[in-house]
């Protein structure tokens, strides 16, 4: 069973009200009712970030749909819409309205049940934004370590800024409401009961809302063990028992961390046979022919037959612009310059072009290839392409 705070269908009690016979301080009461409906009627800047922030989700949601930072970032969302769906101020106006004024002689009390609905309904607002504030603090963690790492910097710091924002309004909203519980909660007494009960019989309503939502440790709420460090290991070295002890804990400090550098120090040099040996080494490398350097092809062409190096000869082609008469010759053209651009030969003309340059060249080309025009044609518009793509593009 769901409790009265969190039931989002829960109806509030009838409208009654009984005639008071002692002595109770209305004005106290309708001061804190009245200064609840101003301060909610006036959150337009939380309505404007919580806008803000759903753009903000429209936006990021391809970008960021698996980090940790933007899924908390829709528990925030989600918050306040829950926030927005629930019509605070109303039940405060219908509870304010059956209080009576001053000038009237008999006092029409509205019943116990009528406030437990309001301090319920105050409940609901303490937790969502306690709920809004944790999740804020916990998204701003990612979203700043984002800035700091310089990943996505300029996407993180408006969400970073908008959290911030939004915390501090929920932690504003917070304390407003637990302080209209502690003064609306000492009426329940006086205040009579009417009719059936409003809260379950096991069911009691907190004293404080500082204790109940433990506001104390309100400051460790949504914090990670690994972005908070709580303990710091300090080096025993030093004393601070003793000003003047401070300047020979720091000198014996720094005595051992000098023993310890000479310790590895002595242990890297090496002895005076392996001084010999390595000169030694050195002088008989100069005598030895290394030889010349040569590339890889002409390193391949050493093992190749000489049946296959005339057959080469024989068949070698010949890449220039100079052969592209017909379309045969066109699409030989295209395909012997694609695969020497991907060799990085020499054989290649259009080495000066960029990938995106010889890929407007290429597209140009096949669209020449694929048009009805004769081989006259095609060999003066070839000529006409090269020399604007890729003559003036050099």
């Amino acid at each position: 069973m769901l409790e009265p705070w969190n039931n989002r269908t829960l109806l509030p009690p009838p409208v009654h009200t009984y005639l008071c016979l002692e002595n109770i301080d209305i004005r106290c009461l309708r001061r804190v009712c009245s200064h609840a409906r101003n301060v909610l009627s006036k959150q337009s800047p939380l309505h404007k970030e919580s806008a803000i922030l759903s753009r903000f989700l429209y936006k990021y949601d391809k970008k960021f749909r698996n980090d940790i930072g933007y899924r908390i970032f829709k528990k925030v969302n989600t918050s306040l819409r829950r926030y927005l769906l629930v019509n605070f101020i109303k039940d405060l106006r219908d509870f304010d309205m059956v209080l009576p004024n001053d000038e009237e002689n008999q006092l029409y009390l509205p019943t116990r049940q009528m406030l437990e609905y309001v301090l319920v309904r105050l409940m609901t607002l303490s937790k969502l934004m306690l709920r809004i504030s944790v999740c804020c603090k916990q998204a701003a963690v990612f979203y700043f370590d984002r800035v700091r790492r310089g990943e996505s910097h300029w996407m993180s710091v408006m969400p970073f800024a908008l959290l911030s924002r939004v915390w501090s309004l929920s932690n504003v909203l917070l304390q407003h409401t637990c302080s209209w519980y502690l003064q609306m909660y000492p009426f329940l007494k006086k205040l009579q009961l009417k009719g059936l009960p409003f809260l379950p019989d096991v069911y009691e309503l907190p004293i404080n809302l500082h204790d109940w939502l433990d506001l104390k440790n309100h400051e460790h709420f949504g914090r990670f063990q690994w972005s908070h460090k709580d303990f710091i290991k300090i080096d025993p070295t030093f004393s601070e028992d003793d000003e003047s002890d401070k300047v020979d804990s720091l000198m014996h400090y720094i005595n051992e961390i000098n023993k310890e550098t000479d310790q590895i120090v002595t242990n890297n040099l090496p002895n005076a046979d392996e001084i010999t040996v390595a000169t030694t080494g050195i002088l008989t490398e100069k005598h030895v022919d290394k030889g010349e350097a040569i590339s890889r092809e002409s390193f391949k062409s050493f093992f190749a037959s000489p049946e296959s190096k005339i057959k080469i000869r024989n068949n070698s082609y010949y890449h220039s612009i100079d052969r592209v008469t017909n379309k045969q010759t066109l699409l030989e053209f295209i395909n012997k310059e694609e695969s020497f651009r991907y060799e990085q030969s020499t054989k290649s003309l259009t080495n000066q072009l960029s990938f995106m340059q010889w890929q407007a060249l290429k597209s140009s080309l096949l669209k020449l290839y694929e048009s009805l025009s004769n081989n006259r044609k095609i060999q003066r518009k070839f000529l006409k392409l090269w020399k604007d793509k890729c003559l003036d593009c050099s």
